[in-house]
């Protein structure tokens, strides 16, 4: 387990101790910017209590799913009984107009995310929202793409970097299902395959093993924001000015490829102090810009994309203390039960 404080800089920095949640008020409660009646988004509202918020990042399930990883990992974030779970995207391979495909996808991630005996939060991914018949089942089992909700004085911006959805072209998308189909029967052969690709790609003076050729390169890498969702950053903002932290979470890290309308949402922020929270990369990473954590999560179940310390199947435990968050980056090969087993088939 590493623990990093680089998160409390900024209370330092501002010399003060971050707002108390008021006496009686509403910071301990779960207020989102929707309907309560019946949430989509969330797989259960959050309890209100008095202790200190504290929740979980999880990185990506797909693409290309190394079997059973995703599903113990939900079993082993249960036994930290956090407030919730936050996934930074790619849940589903997607990537298909096949809607029976689409379903039964869907229907295995939330077979594993049952595990979890909490509730479960998540923005859209590249491969959670990309053809129509996928946009369509995300709206009809997550609701919108982008969203916002207030608990223990913390606000979250739940944003979606798929804002408008980009498919893959179809020549790609058969390429990429061949290696989903080999890791679903023969997953050893299909993680060797893998691997000699990052290395024959390293070799070459390259990093990046690039399974979906040009997935990590223009169009199909870019983050996207429509103006409408800039709007609602604006308003959400606007409406909760007086929180004690802000949580951004998407799924593409859009401070590591040129996207103009991050430096619009980093203006809106302003002063604030917050924390970015993205993935897609399958490369965990840490950047402390302007005086704020930039965290890229790793996998949680994803194929590995290049080597090095950062490609590791792990989670990131967040406490909001009084003088900011406290970030306890697990890796699931070191969470054990007490008889000192991970249960992990295939985590890195």
């Amino acid at each position: 387990m590493i623990i990093s404080r680089a998160g409390f800089l900024r209370g330092l920095v501002a010399g003060a101790v971050l707002p108390a949640s008021p006496p009686g008020g509403t910071a301990g409660l779960f207020l989102p910017d929707g309907a309560l009646d019946s949430p989509v988004q969330w797989t259960g509202a959050p309890k209100a209590g008095l202790g200190p918020l504290r929740f979980a990042v999880i990185g990506d399930n797909t693409g290309i799913a190394r079997p059973g990883v995703f599903a113990q990992a939900m079993v082993q974030l249960s036994w930290l009984e956090p407030d919730f779970v936050v996934s930074v995207g790619d849940l589903i391979e997607g990537y298909t107009y096949n809607k029976a495909e689409i379903s039964r996808q869907w229907q295995a991630v939330e077979r594993s995310i049952a595990k979890l005996g909490c509730p479960f939060v998540a923005v859209p991914g590249n491969h959670d929202t990309n053809t129509p018949e996928t946009v369509a089942a995300w709206r009809e089992r997550r609701g919108s793409g982008y969203y916002a909700f207030t608990y223990k004085g913390a606000l979250f911006l739940m944003l979606s970097t798929e804002d408008p959805a980009l498919p893959m072209p179809p020549k790609m998308a058969a390429q990429f299902y061949e290696i989903v189909d080999m890791m679903k029967s023969d997953p050893d052969k299909a993680e060797k395959m893998v691997d000699s690709f990052i290395s024959s790609a390293m070799k070459s003076g390259g990093t990046s093993a690039n399974i979906q050729s040009g997935e990590y390169s223009g169009e199909l890498n870019t983050a996207r924001f429509s103006d409408r969702q800039l709007a609602f950053v604006r308003d959400a903002l606007a409406q909760n000015a007086d929180v004690r932290w802000t949580f951004v979470i998407m799924h593409k890290p859009a401070w590591k490829t040129p996207t103009p309308a991050l430096a619009k949402i980093q203006a809106m922020l302003g002063s604030r102090p917050y924390t970015v929270f993205a993935g897609h990369t399958h490369y965990f990473t840490h950047d402390l810009l302007d005086g704020r954590d930039y965290i890229n999560m790793g996998m949680t179940g994803g194929i590995r994309h290049q080597m090095g310390p950062g490609a590791m199947d792990h989670a990131m435990l967040v406490t909001l203390g009084p003088t900011g968050p406290l970030y306890a980056n697990t890796r699931l090969n070191g969470l054990m039960d007490v008889a000192g087993e991970t249960g992990q088939p295939r985590a890195y």
